[in-house]
């Protein structure tokens, strides 16, 4: 992760959101800090000078005002900014994903250097109707890309890797264009058809998880994965006919191209997708010759064929209001045991199954030359084998009545969500891979006091930030909170517990999700993500210590 400038100032005590009516009412509030992420530059135009009345005019017509059940406005690129006022000079409060849309004005409230006007939207800000987002409710990528993240799931998409390099089609292609395009394609689709079984096996994932209301889970994950078809492992929605090629494809028809990677609009491909990157997709269909297709987020196609259906860990940490106590426990190691030490030697016990959580009574001894810390049921733990969550010997001082603050160890790897004094939630995490090392010159993790800054239910990261040779499209849940530093969901790996990021915090799905749904300021409906400030509600407290 790049190092940059850090701070490490104490936050002032946190304040929830404010309410729907508060929320619009504070459009007028400073400047806020922008959100980061990815969004794409759009020129600002001409300013006019000389706004004056006539704008504060247009801006207090009630038929400008959003309502909820009115007339919208929909993201046509990756990322359409909300702005906190009608101005591209102002602050971002947020962005809609491409398809997303929101309840929009009637009438907009103002233009200045948006051509198409500025259109109130809820719960806050203003949307430029131009170039970024559209009144257009018939514009072809609202109507091609219907398909939202599932916030009710840890993998808020179905996720696949690349497991050899594919390209990535702007067009369906003829089976002449797959093979002038695809290095030994007829031999990759021999093996395929050898292998497919094998190679398109999958796991139980985060998904198969049950979750309550608040994102804890409620249930052991099933023994079993479920039996998916090829559509639904592969962005099958139920819509566009089944496997048959949408309207948006036939014919040799092409979306607009809202990818990162610019092409000419004769192009075949955009770009190719680089072995064991990650993508999210948002539909499959059957293209030429009988080839399976996919389609990711910004509406390019990539053959199934190339790509490894991914479902994220099971793993998840404990409700600690459910009868959890601090400490406790979450075993690392998958071959870890219990141990007998009542006759001065360690004696095994039994198995302590990979991923178990495991209540401790605080108390620790060392047995030729091993250190073990005793769980509650009598038996002893290595501590090499567990990452132990604590309670800090003093707390912060902004640990008080309701405040919520987020907690992470950098030795014991382990994350806690608090209220105030009281611990809600802990789970095993993943930081920098170097250590209590210099954040500015090693894989470390940063350290001190911090606020959420922004929140993206999904984002593409690049290598150099998630630990990984090859880009990731979309990872779910992620929280900067200093830089290029933030909280995510990390589903490449299983290994939590162990420093091994390049300097972020990394959780297990159904963890990140379950945090990302705690934390503030709360993604408004719709969204797709947000930055902190007086408008959308300050960010949740973040305090990383060795």
């Amino acid at each position: 992760m790049d190092a940059r400038q850090r701070s490490s100032a104490s936050p002032a005590p946190a304040r929830g959101p404010l309410p729907l009516a508060l929320a619009v009412a504070a459009l007028a509030l400073p400047v806020l800090p922008a959100c980061s992420g990815g969004e794409n530059a759009t020129p600002e135009g001409i300013i006019s000078l000389s706004a004056g009345a006539a704008q504060k005019a247009a801006e207090n017509d009630p038929a400008t005002l959003p309502r909820p059940d009115g007339l919208r406005i929909g993201a046509v690129q990756m990322v359409a900014p909300i702005y906190e006022k009608a101005d591209r000079r102002s602050a971002k409060l947020g962005y809609l994903r491409a398809g997303g849309t929101a309840p929009r004005g009637e009438k907009p409230a103002a233009f200045d250097d948006c051509q198409g006007g500025y259109y109130r939207v809820l719960p806050a800000g203003y949307m430029c109707a131009d170039g970024d987002a559209t009144i257009d409710m018939q514009h072809p990528i609202l109507r091609a890309l219907t398909r939202r993240p599932d916030l009710s799931k840890p993998m808020p998409y179905p996720y696949a890797f690349v497991r050899a390099i594919a390209p990535n089609y702007y067009r369906m292609p003829s089976t002449k264009e797959q093979l002038q395009y695809e290095m030994s394609l007829e031999r990759h689709l021999r093996s395929y058809k050898k292998l497919k079984k094998k190679w398109d096996e999958i796991k139980v994932g985060a998904n198969d998880v049950p979750l309550d209301a608040a994102g804890n889970a409620a249930a052991d994950p099933p023994a079993e994965p479920p039996e998916l078809g090829d559509s639904e492992l592969f962005g099958g929605n139920g819509g566009n006919g089944g496997d048959e090629i949408p309207w948006f494809f036939k014919g040799g028809r092409q979306l607009p191209n809202i990818s990162s990677f610019k092409v000419p609009g004769y192009a075949i491909i955009t770009n190719r997708i680089a072995r064991k990157a990650g993508l999210a997709l948002i539909d499959t269909f059957m293209g030429d010759g009988g080839r399976r297709f996919a389609m990711t987020t910004d509406a390019r196609l990539v053959p199934t064929s190339k790509l490894k259906p991914a479902r994220g860990s099971t793993f998840h940490g404990v409700d600690m209001t459910k009868g959890w106590e601090l400490p406790l426990a979450f075993v690392h190691r998958q071959d870890a045991k219990r141990y007998d030490i009542s006759g001065g030697e360690m004696e095994k016990a039994g198995e302590l199954p990979w991923h178990t959580a495991v209540q401790l009574t605080g108390r620790s001894k060392k047995v030729g030359g091993a250190r073990l810390v005793e769980a509650k049921d009598g038996t002893w733990v290595r501590d090499s084998d567990v990452a132990i969550a604590v309670k800090p010997s003093e707390l912060p001082s902004f640990a008080q009545g309701t405040v919520k603050w987020i907690d992470i160890s950098i030795l014991s790897q382990t994350l806690i969500l608090y209220e105030g004094k009281k611990p809600v939630y802990a789970t095993a995490a993943a930081t920098g891979r170097d250590g209590l090392g210099d954040p500015k010159k090693t894989f470390s993790t940063v350290r001190g006091t911090f606020r959420i800054r922004d929140k993206h239910v999904t984002t593409t990261m690049d290598a150099h930030e998630v630990d990984n040779k090859f880009e990731l499209r979309d990872v779910p849940w992620v929280q900067y909170f200093e830089a290029g530093y933030a909280i995510h969901a990390a589903p490449w790996h299983d290994d939590y517990g162990k420093p091994r990021s390049h300097g972020c915090i990394n959780l297990s799905p159904i963890d990140a999700r379950r945090v990302f749904l705690w934390t503030d300021p709360p993604v408004p409906d719709g969204w797709h993500g947000v930055s902190a400030g007086k408008a959308t509600g300050e960010g949740t407290i973040v305090h990383i210590h060795p």
